[in-house]
């Protein structure tokens, strides 16, 4: 499979981003935790925030569930190489 090492270096790059995703959810969750310790919080806004940067940290969770998937995938293309022409001889 030709576009193989292509899928997988961009693979790599979602799952990098990804993190970097959810690390800056996360200290953005944290950050305005400790405000609100300090200062207060309105509720509503303050309790849409958080669900916010929780639904942001899941669908992190999902991405990296994707690309795994998509792994699995390249993975079998590739598995179906040697069968994919019916006009190469298998030297088996």
């Amino acid at each position: 499979m030709e576009t193989a090492s292509e899928i997988r270096s961009a693979l790599t790059n979602l799952r990098y981003y990804s993190k970097k995703i959810y690390e800056l959810s996360k200290k953005q969750f944290d950050r305005d935790f400790e405000i609100g310790l300090v200062t207060g919080m309105n509720p509503e806004p303050g309790s849409v925030r958080f669900d916010c940067l929780g639904a942001i940290g899941a669908a992190t969770n999902l991405i990296e569930t994707y690309c795994d998937n998509i792994e699995t995938n390249v993975k079998h293309a590739e598995k179906l190489d040697k069968e994919l022409n019916p006009l190469v001889v298998s030297e088996e």
